[in-house]
């Protein structure tokens, strides 16, 4: 039984939840409406069922192409590149969320949701156009890509420099985290009494 048609299916699923969720994120990063906040509190679950179904979709996607078939050729190894990093940002923006709760839409915090999540957009499209590549639909995507000076049909090398920033942006993120996990935890106490009195 081949894996392929359960996989173009499973693509489908963390696609749109995805999608949903970095407007979720861009909704709430530049709003403070009741509309917002009623969205933000969906927000987890909505990134929570999105990366189990792009963990799912990106092993399946293992299964029909095996590993040495898929690293041989520029377009599989980018494709999987992708794919990986896709999923290491939005299991960011869920980390952040999960710890900083609601705290994390101030301003210390907000502007690094909005840009994880812009990121994570980002790299869920060219995951779908390399994937599109790879079963001979090419989307309009590609062209923006080559004007930017990446073929797809070559191999992607990340320079150093941006190696660096996206290990400095995950440091940010999770010290930005758990900063407001603290915040919140602080506000939590009743007034009068120390934090630690409160925590015992």
């Amino acid at each position: 039984m081949t894996v392929a048609p359960y996989h173009h299916m499973l693509a489908h699923f963390p696609v749109a939840l995805l999608s949903i969720a970095l407007l979720i994120v861009l909704l709430r990063g530049f709003s403070d409406t009741d509309l917002a906040r009623r969205l933000d509190h969906m927000l987890p679950y909505v990134l929570g069922l999105g990366l189990l179904g792009g963990i799912a979709t990106f092993i399946s996607g293992l299964v029909v192409w095996p590993i040495e078939a898929a690293i041989s050729t520029p377009m599989g190894r980018n494709k999987i590149l992708i794919a990986a990093w896709m999923l290491a940002c939005w299991t960011v923006v869920l980390a952040l969320r999960l710890k900083g709760g609601e705290s994390v839409w101030k301003p210390g915090g907000k502007w690094l949701m909005v840009a994880m999540g812009a990121l994570g957009g980002i790299l869920a499209a060219t995951t779908g156009t390399l994937g599109g590549h790879l079963l001979g639909s090419p989307s309009r995507l590609s062209g923006g890509l080559r004007a930017l000076g990446w073929d797809v049909y070559h191999t992607y090398y990340a320079p150093g420099w941006v190696l660096a920033v996206m290990i400095a942006t995950a440091i940010v993120a999770i010290v930005v985290g758990v900063s407001a996990a603290r915040a919140r935890h602080s506000s939590a106490a009743p007034a009068g009494l120390p934090e630690g009195v409160f925590n015992r």
